[in-house]
């Protein structure tokens, strides 16, 4: 997090309150009183280097605070009042932890909600739309929810509108810096317990190969938390490597978005044709189901560049034109498409971007899917055509052909590189390599890569092979272990 004048005296002051309570008493007590907030731990982290032994103190506190945040769950959980838990979303298509939500639903000793959070990053009429989009899907699909915007007034609400403070607090991206800031994580007290379950696999590496350590591993979310749950052994090393506390808060649960597809599926035609749209009347046995799932970063400047939409976005319109008696089609963009295509003028406006969904929907052989699950579109498609990052590692858990999109400002960690070298590639800009791609392995079925993935699979990303249960299971167990732990 880069940090103006403002923010720097903001923090400076947190870290001056911590320091003064230090000093009363206030760190030695069983329970640390609630006007210390993870702000001033969040304070103490971003600035430990203009400290004396600033990253020692920081480590010490964080043991401190969160082993009072575990006695205080515990004595809790004993006393048999019910412990509220709050999963934290501001996108339905990046939710990876149903599993895990109805796991604490299904028991009595938990209140588990959804916190629908907006995002504030960006103009009001793109921060409306995937407010809306997302809190309509978890309302549809059972969740309870919260929402994180007033529908009477319009406002930001915060954490004191909804009552009492949540025991635990599940954060699903760590781009929390993004949202308002009086729903941070970091505004609630230190008796909150805070988890991390990633909404994706880390493969991308800008090409410094500063991204990965210092907006991933070490990142201040990553050490204030007080388990992270991660995808592979892979990611493990990363953080014993990178993070100030050496990975001693990270546990290799396996992906928990992922648990679907380790269950039994079983789709019917019927299902199928609900998901899909079947051209004439053909069976869906007859139609191939390709996924085209565009990356975001289309503005030329950021973290990281993998979009290739700028190049290729008619020209996928135009594929889904030409093979409408052949081939259904999914598009799938990333959330944030909508808001770069008009901030990087690929659209005059919104209205535009609208319009070209719409040319997609109109079609007897495609339709756009947003924010919404994409788990039973995965398998039941035949492939997927993208250059978005975690797509990368979720479809190989589905072993279909996967063609990448390439540019050159495309770079990977090296569980990136292992996969991607299981996949087809073609450049962005390639349109000849591309519909080659859907007419020689799609349509006609020659598909060579098949056993390179499985095998990139197993020794990558079988998690639940290498654990001996799923993910949300995982979670689930881990957590219930802290709460009956008696010592």
């Amino acid at each position: 997090m880069e940090l103006d004048q403002e923010s720097v005296a903001y923090y400076s002051a947190r870290i001056e309150e911590l320091i003064n309570g230090i000093d009363r008493g206030d760190f030695s007590r069983d329970i640390i009183p609630d006007s210390y907030s993870w702000m001033h731990l969040m304070g103490l982290f971003l600035l430990r280097d203009s400290l004396d032994g600033g990253g020692e103190l920081f480590e010490h506190l964080y043991d401190v605070t969160t082993a009072a945040a575990i006695r205080r769950l515990q004595d809790k959980y004993k006393s048999g009042r019910k412990i509220n838990v709050i999963f934290q979303s501001y996108s339905a298509a990046q939710w990876p932890a149903e599993g895990v939500y109805r796991l604490f639903e299904s028991n009595n000793s938990f209140d588990a909600k959804i916190l629908v959070t907006p995002l504030d990053d960006r103009d009001e009429n793109s921060c409306r739309d995937s407010y809306n989009k997302t809190l309509e899907w978890f309302k549809s699909s059972g969740h309870k929810v919260l929402e994180g915007v007033d529908p009477r007034t319009g406002r930001f609400r915060s954490w004191n509108d909804f009552g009492d403070y949540p025991d635990i607090v599940f954060q699903l991206s760590s781009w929390f810096s993004s949202t308002p800031q009086s729903l941070w994580f970091a505004a609630l007290p230190l008796q909150c317990l805070l988890l991390y379950i990633p909404y994706g696999i880390q493969f991308a590496e800008n090409q410094q190969g500063t991204f990965a350590p210092e907006a991933v591993y070490n990142k201040e979310i990553f050490n204030l938390v007080w388990r992270i749950y991660c995808d592979s052994e892979s990611t493990l090393s990363g953080y014993r490597k990178y993070q100030l506390l050496k990975g001693k808060n990270v546990a290799f649960s396996g992906y928990a978005k992922m648990d679907y597809f380790y269950e039994d599926g079983d789709f019917s035609d019927e299902l199928i044709r609900a998901l899909w749209k079947i051209p004439g009347n053909k069976s869906p046995n007859e139609v191939k189901r390709i996924i085209i799932a565009p990356h975001y970063s289309v503005l030329q400047k950021g973290w990281l560049l993998f979009s290739t939409f700028r190049e290729n976005l008619w020209f996928m319109l135009y594929l889904a034109k030409k093979y409408r008696d052949k081939v259904s089609f999914i598009l799938k963009p990333h959330p944030n498409l909508r808001y770069a295509s008009v901030a990087g003028k690929l659209f005059k406006d919104y209205e535009s971007y609208d319009k070209y969904l719409e040319e997609w929907n109109a079609l007897p052989n495609a339709k756009v899917v947003e924010e919404a699950s994409y788990l039973e579109f995965f398998s039941t498609s035949d492939a997927m055509m993208t250059d978005s990052v975690s797509f990368l590692g979720e479809y190989l858990y589905v072993n279909k052909p996967l063609l990448l999109l390439t540019r050159p400002e495309q770079s990977f960690l090296e569980l990136g590189r292992k996969v991607t070298n299981s996949y087809y590639k073609a450049p962005g800009t390639d349109y000849e390599k591309i519909e080659e791609f859907l007419q020689n392995v799609v349509i006609e079925g020659h598909d060579i890569m098949s056993g390179q993935r499985e095998e990139v699979f197993k020794k990558e990303l079988d998690y639940v092979t290498a654990n001996g249960c799923g993910a949300s299971e995982y979670v689930y167990g881990d957590i219930m272990k802290i709460l009956k732990d008696d010592s």
